[in-house]
């Protein structure tokens, strides 16, 4: 499953998908296993190379915490203390979609707490000032000095990407092993597409 397909299964905050998107790709190249000591200050030393296994990026960060350090972790960079606080394991971070849940879910409480109203069923972006809001308290909860510099960065030059009814994880031509992700696909193409076809 790509980027966009997670963000658009497996978020919990409805009213921004490209500040999600922006904070994933404020990241290096959206790794899932991304692992990052926040208490390290990155104009001193340069943070290590990305895991390449979730492994490796489970041992990384349970280094991290033995040390003191204040490890975020995977896509939405999000704390082991918000994993705690859905019942997530440290491991569970480095589940794409289980990782974007609990970073949007963050994302919503701290919409809330900017005034946002309740949601209804549709994706629509908030103002900007509220943007900046949410964005400030997430940098806040995360301790990372400079990410919301950064996401902004990734906003002002994110450009659009497309997705179909193919990419999403529900559909698909035949099924097939993601990357990384949920697996089972639940519902075949074919019979879909077919019964587009035959209407009129």
């Amino acid at each position: 499953m790509d980027l966009l397909t997670t963000i658009l299964t497996c978020s919990l905050y409805l009213a921004d998908d490209d500040l999600v998107r922006a904070i994933a790709e404020s990241n290096p190249q959206s790794h899932p296993e991304f692992v990052l000591d926040a208490a390290l200050d990155l104009t001193q030393v340069d943070p290590p190379p990305t895991p390449k296994t979730a492994t490796d990026a489970l041992a990384r960060a349970q280094e991290i915490l033995a040390e003191g350090g204040r490890p975020v972790l995977g896509l939405l960079q999000v704390t082991p203390a918000w994993l705690g606080a859905f019942g997530r394991s440290l491991e569970s971070a480095f589940d794409p979609c289980t990782n974007v849940a609990v970073g949007t879910a963050m994302l919503a409480q701290f919409d809330a707490e900017c005034g946002g109203g309740r949601m209804g069923p549709r994706r629509h972006a908030p103002s900007a000032g509220r943007r900046s809001c949410v964005l400030r308290k997430y940098e806040e909860a995360i301790r990372l000095i400079d990410f919301a510099t950064i996401v902004k960065l990734e906003l002002a030059h994110q450009r659009p990407l497309r997705a179909s009814v193919v990419d999403a994880p529900i559909f698909a031509p035949t099924l097939v092993a993601q990357a990384w992700g949920p697996e089972q696909l639940l519902v075949p193409l074919t019979p879909l597409s077919s019964t587009f076809a035959s209407s009129p």
